[in-house]
């Protein structure tokens, strides 16, 4: 399941973009070439190349004769993280799920107003394993931001994988219907309520002694953090069945947040 490490810099072009809840804009990407994208990586984390003002169409980087990744002209472009919720061989569509964020971001702003035809560069996917595919018991918890890579994940899961979902939402409204094997039980959360309460209580019933359980936990740093600590130091679970990726800070843009979450991540490791 671990993605490819060298899939190279593309470009993508926006085919269609919807508004599948109050919070959450889904994009379908074309390419000129996605022959050699892979198929089975729902959930993996990809790269997003955004234009500058001046721009319609992206720098890519490239690896020069010594592998070394060279930006033309030395210009990085404004580059956000995200997860792919699909990939369609059929159509050679890749589907990216946004947060529509009531503040400004970046990606967000660019999200709600992209058209068909505007382009952005890609590259990836890759990051770590989203779940431990042997275990059996899956545990998955998360924010808005975590939803596409949960809902990848859960299809992918065999039709007797049994666990829990728990995703924390702002309005009712984000809930989306979700893939899953039928032992499974979904919690809709709302940010109201004491969530980590009530997800630390239902992980002190489980049989941690028994069984092989995988968790997946991402979204806001503070929340995947208290909760990574518990799992590792109070129940000792092995790093290979612990995905805790935060992927985002308040308060913290992309840049001023990439060092330490990559911190955070190596950490596991």
């Amino acid at each position: 399941m671990n993605p490819p490490s060298n899939t190279r810099a593309r470009l993508i072009q926006v085919q269609s973009s919807i508004q599948i809840s109050p919070n959450m804009q889904r994009i379908f990407f074309s390419s000129t070439d996605f022959t050699d994208f892979p198929t089975d990586q729902g959930g993996a984390h990809i790269k997003l190349f955004f234009p500058q003002k001046d721009q319609t169409i992206p720098l890519l980087p490239f690896r020069d004769e010594h592998g070394k990744i060279v930006w033309p002209q030395g210009q990085r472009p404004i580059t956000r993280t995200y997860t792919i919720r699909d990939f369609v061989p059929k159509n050679q569509l890749l589907v990216v799920d946004f947060v529509r964020h009531q503040d400004f971001g970046i990606a967000a702003n660019w999200a709600v107003h992209a058209k068909p035809g505007d382009f952005l560069g890609l590259a990836g996917p890759g990051g770590p394993n989203r779940y431990n595919a042997q275990a059996n018991y899956f545990i998955f918890i998360g924010d808005l931001s975590a939803l596409p890579m949960i809902a990848a994940s859960l299809k992918q899961l065999s039709a007797t994988a049994k666990g829990q979902v728990w995703i924390d939402i702002e309005h009712q409204e984000d809930q989306q219907p979700l893939e899953t094997p039928s032992g499974f039980e979904i919690f809709w959360l709302s940010t109201q309520q004491d969530i980590q309460t009530q997800i630390i209580d239902s992980l002190a019933k489980l049989d941690w002694q028994n069984q092989i359980i995988s968790v997946s936990l991402a979204g806001e740093n503070n929340k995947v953090v208290t909760l990574r600590k518990i799992l590792r130091h109070q129940y000792q679970i092995d790093k290979h069945n612990l995905y805790a990726v935060p992927y985002w800070r308040h308060g913290y843009s992309e840049e001023h947040y990439h060092d330490e979450r990559h911190r955070i991540m190596d950490e596991q490791e």
